[in-house]
């Protein structure tokens, strides 16, 4: 099964043939995504992927099929940390591949592949961390990281590094603040005084977690809540909105802007422009289900901090369930 896994290089070269090589190829067949789907929902992702890899080979049109292998490859990625990275192809090869099919996707002009596409270079920084440790990957990370993220996800990862104090730890909870907090972070180089971390691969990941623990100064022995816990003593301790509460320390939480935030007592954030004209200009676009993701960030947000609702957040009124009379 995983000798499947590389007939998407061959699917690629097919896709990029001279276009009269093309009208030989098969149909879309429009069910094919969905039984890929079915497939792995019954955790059988790798004969989807095979099964994809076969379908691709012979009908490169179909972005839908990209975009969801691609989408399966990243899935494998997160598995091969879960799985004490041993598992064979290793987590470069994944993550290779991912980007290969992402990058056919996004020809189609599917707007969730930029986003994944993304993801390919969130998980390669990842790797880079636990290959050389933190202050080596950021420093290698490539500029921008080579994937035009849609302005209104570059606008949240400008805006959540704005709200964290100097020197503080940043803490994301899902996969969109994550992509928009490094990709400006370490793609872009802001706020290099901010260092941002994902609790829930320290909580799993003994190699994430030893080179972090190192970065902080504390045991790696220690639990993703005792370590977050040492780290609050010395410096900010910032939580992005969808960050998971319930790994944080127990303590005195104080909203700054868009973060929740413990540890010293200044508590302030470092200036900075907080904008979302991006996402305003967004939502008088096409039908994006990125600009609502986006918008549920917020929300969360000004659920902790209602003086959002009256000062950053206006503009977008009743979009923002957070501020909703």
């Amino acid at each position: 099964m995983v000798r499947d896994r590389f007939l998407p290089l061959a699917a690629a070269a097919a896709l990029l043939a001279p276009e009269g090589a093309l009208h030989a190829q098969a149909a879309v067949d429009p069910a094919m995504v969905p039984r890929a789907l079915t497939l792995a929902r019954e955790g059988r992702r790798a004969d989807a992927t095979g099964m994809l890899g076969r379908y691709l080979a012979t009908a490169p049109a179909d972005g839908r099929a990209w975009l969801t292998i691609g989408r399966f490859y990243l899935l494998d990625v997160r598995d091969w940390h879960l799985g004490n990275h041993e598992a064979t192809p290793d987590a470069g090869l994944l993550i290779d591949l991912a980007g290969s099919v992402l990058d056919q996707a996004d020809r189609f002009g599917l707007d969730s592949a930029v986003i994944f596409r993304g993801l390919v270079e969130f998980e390669r920084a990842v790797l880079l961390v636990e290959e050389r440790g933190w202050d080596e990957a950021r420093e290698r990370a490539p500029h921008g990281f080579g994937v035009p993220l849609p302005p209104f996800v570059l606008e949240l990862g400008y805006n959540l590094l704005n709200s964290c104090p100097a020197g503080g730890v940043l803490a994301t909870g899902s996969d969109l603040e994550a992509l928009a907090v490094w990709t400006v972070a370490l793609g872009a180089g802001w706020r290099r005084d901010v260092q941002p971390f994902l609790p829930s691969l320290y909580a799993v990941d003994p190699r994430y977690r030893k080179r972090m623990a190192d970065a902080f100064g504390v045991d790696a022995a220690l639990t993703v809540q005792q370590a977050m816990a040492k780290v609050a003593e010395k410096r900010p301790l910032c939580l992005s909105p969808m960050a998971d509460r319930a790994a944080a320390p127990m303590g005195l939480w104080a909203p700054v802007r868009l973060v929740l935030v413990a540890g010293p007592a200044d508590r302030r954030a470092p200036g900075g422009v907080l904008a979302v004209t991006a996402l305003l200009e967004a939502q008088g676009g096409p039908a994006s289900p990125w600009t609502a993701e986006v918008r549920d960030v917020y929300a969360a947000a000004a659920r902790h901090n209602v003086l959002l609702c009256a000062g950053l957040l206006a503009s977008l009124g009743q979009t923002v369930e957070g501020c909703r009379k």
